[in-house]
């Protein structure tokens, strides 16, 4: 094997297929009660790091989904300022039914989210643990706790954890909103699973560049998926990394388009042709560019790497599929850059925190 192919990361991220798989097959069989609470009027989603980017992703396909509000928010704000994101309970609009929560750590044992989860109760608001460790003190604390069966992992960064409690949480949005298209599609991800496998490849190749800035982009719930990315360039390759909406490139952070950079685009579903064209105008302003588009139609035109993932997919269901292309630029990119992304500095793999 290559120095590549011996990462713990990449290794962890290239079983995320199964891992998708076991987590699909979970929500299928997800309890009443969390069907129950996704039923409500209002509903928080939140985590720390990549379980937030995962939060804006779930919250911005329930609000598609079951037609309800679904706000995403990092735990520290429900932490020093809840007023600020609650409707019920903890002193604001006390006239609210309290709303739940849904609490998201790979771990369970992140100190903000324990903190969170006995906040919310204290407080009023049912919760809901999404996790990959059952035995943790976020699950003991829940009302109810949703466990992706195969997605735990020793790395230090997010890779299966996020695409199969991903995975988890579209199902159970799915199956809360009757959205059958939605659960037959993610029902299908394993089948679709080399077409990941495919786009990493063309990430391991764009990887092997020094690159000067990495911009992702991302619209809808996409836009979660596209802050994870460079989160990931960011503790593993310490590249400068942004992720923006796709149309809000435009209003000034495309100044920083030249040669020497490069602009992803992560584009699928209504507004596809939209946003590619953000990136084919990048292009001309300089910067090396690659689409990940989930057919042929949406990458009519374009003048850099292209990789069609999800073709024909809910444009939701392809979500999980686009992190490992990810995984495979940004872990690629650290080994170019002489840094070990199985010991990003300063990182360790859960966050403990001591008292203020």
């Amino acid at each position: 094997m290559t120095a590549f192919e011996e990462l713990l990361t990449w290794q962890e991220s290239s079983t995320s297929g199964e891992a998708i798989a076991a987590a699909v097959d979970a929500a299928s069989r997800a309890s009443s009660g969390a069907l129950e609470l996704l039923a409500t009027p209002r509903i928080v989603v939140t985590g720390a790091g990549s379980s937030y980017y995962l939060a804006l992703a779930v919250a911005a396909a329930a609000r598609a989904a079951l037609g309800r509000s679904a706000f995403a928010t990092p735990l520290s704000e429900l932490i020093l300022r809840p007023e600020g994101v609650l409707h019920g309970g903890n002193g604001a609009r006390a006239d609210s039914t309290p709303e739940p929560i849904v609490i998201i750590s790979r771990s369970g044992s992140t100190s903000e989210a324990v903190d969170v989860a006995e906040r919310m109760r204290a407080a009023g608001h049912p919760t809901i643990a999404v996790t990959c460790r059952a035995a943790s003190p976020l699950a003991e604390l829940a009302d109810v706790t949703l466990v992706s069966p195969a997605g735990d992992e020793a790395a230090i960064v997010m890779t299966r954890s996020f695409s199969s409690m991903l995975a988890l949480l579209l199902g159970v949005v799915a199956r809360a909103g009757r959205d059958e298209r939605l659960a037959a599609d993610l029902a299908a991800l394993p089948a679709r699973w080399p077409e990941a496998i495919a786009a990493a490849a063309v990430g391991r190749r764009l990887g092997q560049t020094e690159w000067s800035r990495i911009v992702i982009l991302g619209g809808g719930p996409a836009f979660g998926i596209a802050a994870e990315w460079g989160l990931k360039l960011t503790e593993t390759s310490q590249v400068p990394t942004s992720a923006y909406e796709p149309l809000e490139f435009r209003h000034g952070p495309i100044s920083v388009c030249e040669p020497g950079m490069l602009v992803v685009g992560l584009v699928g579903g209504a507004g596809a042709r939209d946003e590619t064209a953000v990136v084919e105008e990048a292009a001309r302003l300089g910067a090396a560019t690659w689409l990940i588009a989930s057919d042929e139609t949406e990458a009519r035109g374009a003048s850099g790497d292209v990789s069609l993932v999800g073709r024909d997919l809910h444009p939701t269901a392809r979500l999980p599929l686009l992190l490992h292309p990810g995984h495979a630029l940004a872990l690629q990119l650290a080994l170019t850059r002489g840094r070990d992304p199985d010991a990003p500095r300063h990182l360790g793999q859960v966050v403990i925190l001591g008292p203020a």
